[in-house]
This record gives structure tokens, C-alpha cells and sequence, in this order.
């Protein structure tokens, strides 16, 4: 319904000049008698950074990732000032508990950052519950290690005490990152990321000769708790409660049983993606031996880095769609766009740098993993269309298609690895993986077009109503 001025005399309207409105969007009509007011500077970077929040959003991720990977890389060769035996002994702790933690927090942070856009006042009861079911779960997976893997990699019976509560506390540093993603303050993850890793590369240093057994598992648990503490804190209890409402095209947060089915579908995705990076390295070993499964493992953790750069860009446009639905075809397109682009400099890099960047590791690596660096930089185009649609699957609540995709990759990864690796060696193994993104890219092309043509024609394109005449303008 047309909305018109209060006066009981028509006021003629101009349109405010180009630019647009404070906030985005449309341009807001003024009348002719009411000078459209100045925008302050603080609101003109607000309306930029709000309008460009999805780009925003997957820099600061690709920036946390990239401090991440750099700085650990420093942290574990200031490690190996240690004895060999603790540094590879540390390694295997953390990453164990990195490992368990993620599988943990990983999917509850997915469906966290989803729903939070439109929580409202139940935003807080989200999060909380979040944390409940991540801490839970990973309490228990520490637990299982523990008590089923009698492993020698506990150098006391206190450190085996306290491994679920390390793998508890970095499956929360894990959560709270998807927390700030889903508030929209995604700016804030690579400024913690760069501090926490500051702090224990610090601790670090401080503890290589104070505690030299059990010191780099030290140095990384405890800036990891510190962080929990005051970034959680400050969300929890100072962001949350003041929460405005959410924006009218927000995905609502559905009812306790739908909320249920994400939950235990995000966690049966979850189980599928941990899967294959851990069934591979098995069958390469089982398979090859120890030294083939290093040629392997190095080239599949420089594709990992990269791909983690696509996954940013996929989590972004999942929570700049769940807080604005209306949007989220013009949404989808920047994605393809910021994809082309990562892609569009990262493959060709990888393919043809591959002996160069695995030089750095020795001859020998670049020799055997060269052509198993290539394959999985071939796969990453068809990765990304697999991505985008589950995804926008996701969003659309469609969790029952991602399972299948998901669960349909890992079989076919998995077996066709079982078989080439025969024949072909790592080689083979790297290419049971390209053919498994290749066959998932294809099944789901087509729905992904369409999923684009219907979103591109059911995007509300609402006419700006006039403003009556002495009305305030917000």
C-alpha cells in the first residue's frame, strides 16, 4: 500500500542524489522542502562496511587463516629447540585434541552462525546451548582417547587427567569464532587469532626451559582458556543482551525438533568431512608405509590451507544470507565472484609452482608429491560448486541434500582410494579424491543453476516510500 504525506496538500519529492541511503539499499526519497541530512562519517564507513560485509567478512576469515598458518609454522620452529621425542610426542597431543575439538565445535559453530542472525532475544539461550553441546561432546571425545587409545604420547598421568578439558577448551576457542562470524563481527577473528598466537609463541619461549617436558602443550592451552574467558565473557554478557532486533528477512530460528535434525545432521556432515583426511593417511600407511604417507600428507595440507580460503568465502555468504534472505541472490553472485577470483590465481599457481613450493620441503617431497599437489589443485574448481551448493542448501534448510552429498563423497573417496592406491600410489590416492569432487560437482550443477534462477527472480525489489513532510529521517 502507496504511503503518503501527512499534510493534507501534496509535497512534491525529489529523490536523493546518487549514493544512496545511510544503511544501503535503495535510494530514500526526501520532500522538496526537507534537505536530505548530511551523512556523518561514521555513518558513511557503517553503510560501506555493512554493504560490502560479505568481502568484508571472508578477508577478515582468509586474514585469521593466513596469521594462523604463519605464526604456527614459527611456533613449532622455535619448538624444535627441543628434544625431537617431545616436540613430535607435543605434536601429536594437539593435534589430536585440535582434531576431536573440531570435530566437536565445528558444526555447532556452522548452526550457530546460522540461526544467530535471527534469534532475537533468544540469542543468548543459542549460544549458551552451543557451548553446552560442543563442550559436551567434546568432553566426551577427550574422555574416549583417553580411556579406549592407551596411547604413549602422555608423558604423566596428569596430562592424560587433563586432555578432555584441553580438547574442551579449543573446541570453545573454535565456537566462539562461528559466535562473532554469526554477529557480523568477523573483523574481531583475526585480531584474537593474531594475540593468541603472539601469547603462546611468547609462553613458548618462557616455558621451553622452565617446563621442558609438557611445555609447548602448556604454551598452547593456556593463551587458548585465556581466550575463551574474556572473549566469551564479553560476548555472552555485553554483547548479547544488547542485541537489536533482527533484520525482517533473517532466517528464523525454527522450534527445538528442527533445531534437533540440524543439529545431528550438521554433526553426520561433520563425521563424513574428519573421515576421509583421516582414512586416507591409514590406507596410504597400511598400504605404502610411513615415508610414502609423508610425500602424501605435506601436499594435501598445502591444499587444505587453500581450500580453507575458499570455505571462508562460503561460511561469509552463509551468514550475510541468514541475516538478510532477500538478498541472498545478489549474495550468492559476489561468492561465485570472490571464488573465480581466489581460484582463478590459486589454481594455476598450485599447478604450476607445485616442485617449487615443495622444494622448501626437501627434493625428495617435490619429486614424489609434485603430481599429488596438481591433481588436488585440479579438484578445487569442482570443490567450489559443491561448496556453494550445500551452502545455499543450508540456508535453505536443506540439510537432508547436504548429508547425502557429503556421505556419497566419503564413500567414493575412500573406496576408489583403496583401489588406485594399488596401482597408482599416492598418485592414485589423490585422484580417488579429484574424481569423488568431480562426480559430486556434477550431481548438483544443475540444482545449484536452478537454486540460482529462482533466487534471482524472487528477490523483493520494494519501491522507497516517501517521507512525510517534517518526518524525521533515521
Amino acid at each position: 500500500m502507496e504511503r503518503r504525506p501527512v499534510e493534507s496538500e501534496a509535497v512534491p519529492i525529489r529523490a536523493r542524489p546518487a549514493g544512496g541511503a545511510p544503511g544501503g539499499g535503495s535510494p530514500r526519497q526526501y520532500p522538496e522542502n526537507v534537505a536530505a541530512p548530511r551523512e556523518s562519517g561514521k555513518q558513511r564507513w557503517g553503510r560501506l562496511l555493512i554493504g560490502r560485509g560479505l568481502e568484508l567478512n571472508a578477508l577478515a576469515l582468509m586474514a585469521a587463516s593466513v596469521i594462523t598458518a604463519l605464526v604456527g609454522l614459527v611456533f613449532w620452529a622455535v619448538a624444535t629447540r627441543l628434544p625431537p621425542a617431545e616436540v613430535g610426542r607435543s605434536s601429536a597431543i594437539i593435534t589430536t585434541a585440535t582434531l576431536l575439538s573440531a570435530l566437536a565445535s565445528q558444526n555447532v559453530g556452522l548452526l550457530v552462525s546460522r540461526f544467530l542472525p535471527g534469534a532475537g532475544k533468544r540469542s543468548k539461550a543459542l549460544v549458551l546451548g552451543g557451548y553446552a553441546a560442543a563442550s559436551g561432546v567434546a568432553l566426551l571425545l577427550g574422555i574416549g582417547f583417553v580411556l579406549f587409545f592407551h596411547s604413549t604420547i602422555f608423558a604423566s598421568e596428569l596430562e592424560r587427567i587433563l586432555f578432555p578439558v584441553f580438547t574442551v577448551v579449543l573446541s570453545l576457542f573454535v565456537l566462539q569464532d562461528w559466535v562473532l562470524i554469526g554477529l557480523r563481527a568477523s573483523a574481531w577473528v583475526p585480531l584474537e587469532q593474531l594475540v593468541f598466537a603472539v601469547v603462546k609463541l611468547g609462553l613458548l619461549v618462557a616455558l621451553m626451559s622452565l617446563v621442558p617436558v609438557g611445555g609447548i602443550v602448556l604454551s598452547w592451552v593456556l593463551p587458548a582458556g585465556l581466550a575463551v574467558l574474556v572473549v566469551s565473557s564479553v560476548i555472552v554478557f555485553r554483547v548479547l543482551p544488547r542485541r537489536p532486533p533482527p533484520l525482517e528477512g533473517a532466517a528464523q530460528l525454527p522450534g527445538r525438533r528442527a533445531l534437533g535434525i540440524v543439529f545431528v545432521s550438521e554433526y553426520a556432515t561433520g563425521i563424513m568431512t574428519v573421515a576421509v583426511p583421516m582414512a586416507l593417511p591409514l590406507i596410504i600407511v597400511a598400504q605404502l608405509g610411513t615415508t610414502a604417507n609423508a610425500y602424501y600428507a605435506l601436499p594435501w595440507m598445502l591444499s587444505e590451507a587453500f581450500n580453507m580460503l575458499l570455505w571462508n568465502i562460503s561460511s561469509s555468504y552463509m551468514v550475510e544470507a541468514s541475516n538478510d534472505g532477500p538478498k541472498a541472490a545478489a549474495l550468492l553472485k559476489r561468492t561465485i565472484r570472490l571464488n573465480v577470483l581466489i581460484g582463478g590465481l590459486g589454481v594455476p599457481f598450485m599447478l604450476i609452482g607445485a616442485p617449487w613450493l615443495l622444494t622448501f620441503l626437501g627434493g625428495e617431497y617435490a619429486a614424489q608429491g609434485s603430481t599429488v599437489l596438481r591433481i588436488l589443485a585440479c579438484a578445487i574448481p569442482f570443490l567450489v560448486i559443491t561448496a556453494l551448493y550445500n551452502t545455499t542448501a543450508r540456508v535453505r534448510g536443506q540439510m537432508g541434500r547436504v548429508v547425502a552429498i557429503q556421505l556419497g563423497a566419503a564413500v567414493v573417496t575412500i573406496g576408489l582410494a583403496l583401489v588406485l592406491v594399488r596401482t597408482l600410489g599416492i598418485n592414485g590416492v589423490a585422484l580417488a579424491y579429484l574424481i569423488a569432487e568431480v562426480a559430486s560437482a556434477i550431481i548438483v550443477f544443475i540444482p545449484l543453476v536452478r537454486i540460482l534462477r529462482e533466487k534471482s527472480t524472487t528477490v523483493p525489489t520494494g519501491d522507497p516510500e516517501p517521507v512525510p513532510a517534517g518526518a524525521p529521517t533515521p
